[in-house]
């Protein structure tokens, strides 16, 4: 090559790597925001990028000059020395609007990560499509993008990541993801922005009421994460993919293991005192995670949402596990609508990419009355039923107090054959609640009586003895009742035992 073409290519790649140009990048700072280069860099192990499509542009004649890279990011990187395949909006690139040929870049990307069974991940702030570019009938040949995201669903991780105005297109992506962290006040998810409502139905409105971070990750659990920041953004995907294979074909990575809290004196305490033999006291669910997982550690999923049941990350031994428990902080713990499709999407996380399943149960039931059965409770009970039944994932079930009716089956009850069930002492099993079990059953009796008070505690005593955990195992009803400090012993080894089958598992899934 001589010096000419080669200063060329050096001409048109310096172009490129100067995004929007200073004015453009230097406005993105002001407002606090990083550049989509700089995300990469916080994203990505250090000089692992290799982009694709650098030199490429719009095709409009207005706006050939004016789009380096089209505005788009993409090509193959590593994290923790593992490859995925990524794109990210250029902000300072027309606003970050989506162009026909960026599109072609977003969906080499797609194609390759499929090919390859690597994850793919999608930095995004593209306000809309590019007007100029996509409009009449051409619209006709858009959306090529959903139909990839499905054939990737289930196969490799899919990360979305909102860090800026995600209208449209881009929301259907993350709607589409396994895991979606959103930048509090620069992130937005919607159908359309505040311009196309205004048009559309004449209402005046923000893009924070209609998908700001506060109402994504805690009211409609459309996001898993709210970054307070985008360095905590790259930072929660980093997180997430540790804890997942790089395809459907692999099992997740083992990290070193380390010791949990309850394996030391003063853990073992705690876990004892931790759960008070009174079912009407609440106590901290989140205490006895940490208690129980390595060092402590694990990655909640949509904490803000329906915090009465957590779904969580966390490593025993190392391997990864997917923990689902209740909260009793928080509605008892019971569960409601968006309770039950965030247990029900977390399930399906886990049994498509082979991450075991431990369920921490004290749960009164579903929640009931007239305005939850507007939110179709019935409908989204189903489906969650569905996916405990439907999962190939080893699963634990550990009863710690209440295992209430149809929650104790949806939660991996007896029904659900877990491949270990075991109950604390404080454990009790019952179709329903007690209380409600009493007035229903014993109302009139109670009633009639000369003492109507110790009728019922009578009853209740009676009830309570016949639902308990020594009760379940007496009629071999589920494994063993242990102590507490025994959780994790017993966790450890139902794994081990299932270890050894997974890979049957794996191939029943992949080899049709």
């Amino acid at each position: 090559m001589d010096n000419g073409s080669k200063k060329t290519l050096d001409d048109h790649r310096r172009r490129a790597r100067g995004m929007g140009g200073e004015a453009s990048v230097e406005k993105i700072h002001a407002r606090g925001k990083l550049t989509a280069r700089e995300r990469l860099d916080l994203l990505l192990d250090p000089d692992s990028f290799v982009e694709i499509g650098m030199l490429a542009h719009s095709q409009h004649g207005d706006l050939k000059d004016r789009t380096p890279a089209d505005g788009m990011l993409a090509g193959s990187g590593k994290i923790d020395g593992r490859t995925v395949y990524v794109t990210a909006d250029d902000g300072t690139v027309l606003a970050g609007t989506r162009g026909r040929v960026a599109e072609v870049k977003n969906k080499r990307v797609r194609d390759l990560a499929l090919k390859h069974e690597k994850p793919f991940i999608a930095l995004m702030e593209a306000g809309a499509a590019r007007v100029q570019e996509t409009y009449g009938a051409t619209a006709a040949g858009l959306g090529y993008r959903f139909g990839d995201h499905f054939k990737m669903s289930g196969r490799v991780p899919q990360v979305g990541a909102a860090v800026g105005p995600c209208f449209g297109g881009p929301s259907f992506t993350a709607a589409q993801s396994d895991f979606v962290s959103i930048v509090k006040g620069t992130g937005f998810i919607g159908m359309s922005g505040p311009p196309v409502v205004k048009v559309g139905i004449g209402l005046d409105t923000t893009s924070e009421d209609i998908g700001g971070g506060e109402m994504s990750a805690v009211e409609t659990g459309q996001a898993s994460y709210l970054a307070e920041s985008e360095a905590d953004c790259m930072a929660s995907i980093r997180e997430f993919l540790s804890y997942l294979p790089s395809n459907c074909n692999e099992a997740p990575p083992r990290a070193a293991p380390k010791p949990a809290p309850v394996e030391s004196a003063a853990g073992r305490e705690a876990i004892h005192n931790l759960v008070p033999e009174n079912h009407r006291r609440a106590y901290n669910m989140h205490k006895l995670v940490e208690l129980l997982v390595d060092g402590g550690a694990y990655f909640e999923l949509k904490r803000d949402h329906a915090r009465s049941v957590i779904t969580a990350f966390a490593r025993m031994d190392g391997y990864s596990v997917g923990i689902v428990a209740n909260q009793p902080l928080r509605q008892a713990g019971t569960i409601d609508d968006k309770g039950s499709a965030k247990v029900r999407q977390f399930i399906d996380l886990c049994d498509a990419f082979h991450i075991p399943l431990i369920s921490l149960m004290d749960c009164p039931g579903f929640l009931v009355g007239p305005e939850i059965e507007r939110q179709r409770m019935v409908s989204l009970t189903g489906r969650l039923l569905n996916s405990i039944f439907g999962a190939s994932v080893p699963l634990v079930t550990v009863v710690l107090r209440k295992a209430i009716g149809l929650a104790y089956i949806a939660l991996g009850g007896r029904a659900v054959d877990p491949d270990l069930l075991v109950a604390w002492p404080t454990a009790r099993f019952d179709v329903m609640g007690p209380e409600a079990g009493i007035e229903l059953v014993h109302g009139r009796a109670i009633a009639k009586a000369d003492d109507p008070e110790q009728a019922r505690d009578g009853i209740r005593k009676k009830i309570e003895e016949e639902s308990s955990a020594y009760a379940a195992a007496g009629m071999g009803l589920i494994d063993d009742v242990i102590a507490p400090a025994e959780t994790r012993a017993r966790i450890l080894e139902a794994l081990e035992r299932c270890r050894g089958t997974q890979a049957y598992s794996w191939k029943h899934r992949i080899d049709p």
